[in-house]
């Protein structure tokens, strides 16, 4: 009895403060101008500080209530089996731009113009204008730039241009091309299927090259900021001029095992490092933060890498959003499944082209405490009732020794 009241006397008055983080970043969305649906790119600085399915983000509004998203993520290529050919009716080079005239005969309805073209890492702007008459044009869509949307065997790739729906009889593209030599153009036509593809974003990444003598290998160590997705690696070989080597990407593994641990090395990909071939590779979405790629040299002097990239493909939110109104994308609470929302069911009518709004610098959100109060006590859990209890006791105590005293007492005057 004497412990339970020391233990009340104790926690009498006394909280307890619990770390209440539930959401560990967030930044608030800017660039609204008017009500409607609004893409929002999430680049590789925003998506590090995410889980790898995005599952632990949300969007919140100013009161607090959770705002309907859908997530979405670019394709690597199109298929060129969604390429429609139109004729080209002319193309003119000038001092810093070109000209390409082609023709709608069918006059369909199109959101997207594509060029086969003589593979290029340049980048383009263009504008494009229609006319069903090819003597009066009208803007259709102000400068932009090309997206690669599909390569076949990276000899020739498919750049284009999006713009809303049109269904002139012809179409006037102004290409720039002050910065780089013009475009090597072998068809045009537009995708069926007009879903943006192929934009990638840098990954960042530390790089350590070490040469390994005894196996004739070069081993790479790439270490991300944290686990980012990886779509694609580029290379630029320094020396030798002509090279095919072999490459492995892999991760190092621990497996638990009853009585012992195991480390392991699980090859994500395969590939070969040519003079004679393009030196960029598509990569089955890798999510690490550590990778390793080992390139076999044998007896040839190892390779001069001058440069290497990480490419994410990117990926983007698109939301209904109230232009008078704020908004905040939080993420980071790990306990959170994927929300499942009704917007998911209309992806296909979402229009090409959206307004952008853009995540402001995410910020770490500081840990909360919350005060644990103990719930209210019943009479018989107050120390008010140990101390009543005590007293009775204690009374009970002095009535049975007074009455043994008494007993006693007769006891020895009987005697």
């Amino acid at each position: 009895m004497f412990k339970r009241l020391l233990y009340l006397l104790i926690l009498e008055g006394v909280c307890f403060y619990l770390p209440a983080q539930i959401f560990t970043w967030q930044g608030p969305l800017k660039g609204l101008k008017e009500n409607g649906l609004y893409k929002i790119p999430l680049g590789p600085e925003i998506k590090k500080h995410m889980s790898k399915d995005l599952h632990d983000m949300r969007i919140f509004d100013s009161a607090g209530h959770e705002v309907p998203f859908v997530l979405l993520s670019e394709p690597l290529l199109k298929s060129s089996q969604d390429f429609i050919p139109y004729e080209i009716i002319s193309q003119n080079h000038f001092k810093n731009y070109s000209e390409i005239v082609i023709k709608n005969a069918a006059k369909e309805k199109i959101s997207n113009i594509a060029f086969n073209i003589n593979n290029s890492d340049a980048f383009k702007y263009c504008s494009v204008e229609g006319s069903d008459d090819m003597k009066q044009w009208y803007s259709v869509s102000a400068l932009q730039e090309l997206s690669l949307v599909y390569n076949s065997s990276y000899t020739n790739s498919y750049k284009c241009i999006y713009f809303p729906l049109n269904d002139y009889m012809y179409f006037r593209l102004n290409v720039d091309d002050w910065q780089a030599e013009p475009l090597k153009i072998n068809s045009a036509g537009h995708f069926k299927n007009s879903v943006i593809a192929g934009k990638l974003n840098d990954v960042q990444f530390k790089r350590v090259i070490k040469e390994d003598t005894g196996k004739k290998t070069t081993n790479i160590r790439l270490t991300f900021n944290n686990n980012q997705q990886v779509d694609r690696i580029d290379f630029k070989i320094k020396s030798p001029r002509l090279f095919k080597r072999h490459a492995v990407i892999y991760v190092n593994k621990t497996e638990e095992q009853k009585h012992k641990t195991i480390n392991y090395r699980a090859t994500l990909f395969e590939f070969d490092l040519s003079s004679d071939n393009t030196l960029f590779f598509d990569v089955p979405s890798i999510n690490e933060k550590e990778l390793f790629i080992e390139i076999e040299n044998k007896d040839n002097p190892p390779l001069e890498i001058e440069t290497m990239h990480c490419k994410q493909l990117a990926s983007y939110l698109v939301c209904d959003l109230d232009a008078k109104n704020q908004y905040t994308l939080k993420c980071g609470n790990m306990k959170l499944k994927s929300p499942e929302y009704d917007l998911v069911n209309f992806v296909s009518t979402i229009p090409q082209l959206l307004p952008e709004a853009q995540v402001a610098e995410l910020r770490e959100i500081p840990a909360t405490k919350v005060t644990v109060v103990e719930k209210p006590k019943s009479f018989f859990e107050t120390k008010e009732f140990l101390w009543l209890c005590l007293a009775l006791g204690g009374l009970v105590v002095i009535i049975f020794s007074v009455s043994l005293m008494k007993d006693m007492g007769k006891n020895v005057s009987g005697d």
